[in-house]
């Protein structure tokens, strides 16, 4: 049955948060920290009544994606980004593309569906960075 409040007015069910919207708070909000800090320093900034236990997941799920680093042994640990939303996204956007066979292909369909607004600004991009600027190896031939 829906819970009703007093005077018959309906509670509302909690809104779900989209996925990764609540890694990205969290990276947000490590993002105004001026130095490390610890999982309940960014449990108090965020608010909306998330347990320990909750930024903790979040936190150790970023540490895994690479988006955040961990310091300290022991008590406590300390917790400071590398990555920030944009950065987070472009992480997955490289995981997926690194689990694919053909990667030409997939990069191929990638740019087929971009607007042309963003595949100007990919073309901008690529070269202010150079042939090879990211500091990866380059499965390209030497020229």
């Amino acid at each position: 049955m829906d819970a009703e409040r007093a005077g018959g007015e309906r509670e509302m069910p909690a809104r779900r948060r989209g996925q990764g919207e609540l890694e990205a708070q969290v990276l947000s909000v490590l993002g105004e920290a001026s130095e490390p800090v610890t999982a309940a320093w960014v449990q108090e900034r965020l608010g909306a009544g998330l347990s320990y236990s909750t930024v903790i997941t979040i936190l150790t799920r970023l540490h895994a994606k690479q988006a955040v680093t961990r310091t300290g042994r022991g008590r406590p640990v300390l917790w400071e980004p590398v990555a920030n939303e944009a950065g987070l996204a472009a992480l997955r956007m490289r995981r997926l593309l690194d689990k694919q066979s053909d990667r030409d292909a997939v990069l191929s369909s990638f740019v087929s569906v971009l607007s042309s607004h963003d595949e100007d600004l990919l073309r901008s991009l690529l070269a202010e960075s150079g042939p090879d600027d990211t500091g990866a190896p380059s499965d390209r031939p030497e020229r």
